[in-house]
């Protein structure tokens, strides 16, 4: 079932904002203002809606923002942002190539699978949202370049979007597992009873 262009956008900029809204700032968007992050999505939106404008606009405005949060990143993390691009890029750029050779293989959706993969990939190298700010926008933007059918700009901010998601989620999934294993684990110090 395909979904029309932009409603993977719009859906995922309105859960951004009832999270952000109900105090889920730092799992979001770790050390990143929220003004930050609404003034990159409105520069988004503005690239993809604006009449006249070519498919490709917000390309351009998401690698701005993207080296814009890397900028006073330490060489680690921007190794980190380069493996995640490269991992997120490669399984994108596949998934879209297999599914137009044979669309037996599509498992959900074929413009949303290989973003949904990308960002799980993005969120096993990198954890902040910085890197995978640029991981993702990397491999979206290969993923665009490379890819055997042309989408429009709304198509492509819902993959963009679409990953972003994906590898927060799967942080924040983590975080989660990584605190309640914390929880089980039994104290060094308790005596048994």
């Amino acid at each position: 079932m395909a979904v029309n262009a932009g409603m993977v956008t719009s859906w995922a900029l309105a859960v951004t904002v009832i999270l952000l809204a109900t105090g889920w700032k730092r799992e979001l968007l770790d050390d990143v203002s929220p003004l930050a992050a609404a003034s990159a999505s409105a520069a988004l939106l503005c690239a993809a809606g604006f009449p006249g404008l070519p498919a490709e606009a917000p390309q351009p405005v998401a690698l701005f923002f993207a080296c814009a949060a890397l900028r006073k990143a330490d060489g680690g993390k921007r190794i980190q942002a380069l493996f995640g691009a490269v991992l997120a890029g490669a399984v994108w750029i596949w998934l879209r190539h297999l599914y137009a050779a044979d669309p037996v293989f599509i498992l959900r959706d074929a413009q949303l699978d290989g973003p949904f993969a990308a960002g799980v990939l993005a969120a096993a190298v990198t954890g902040s949202f910085r890197t995978q700010l640029a991981a993702v926008t990397a491999a979206a933007v290969a993923a665009r370049w490379l890819e055997p059918a042309a989408i429009g700009a709304w198509g492509w901010l819902d993959g963009f979007f679409a990953a972003l998601a994906a590898a927060r989620a799967v942080t924040l999934l983590a975080r989660v597992a990584s605190a309640l294993a914390g929880r089980l684990r039994p104290q060094a110090g308790r005596k048994a009873d």
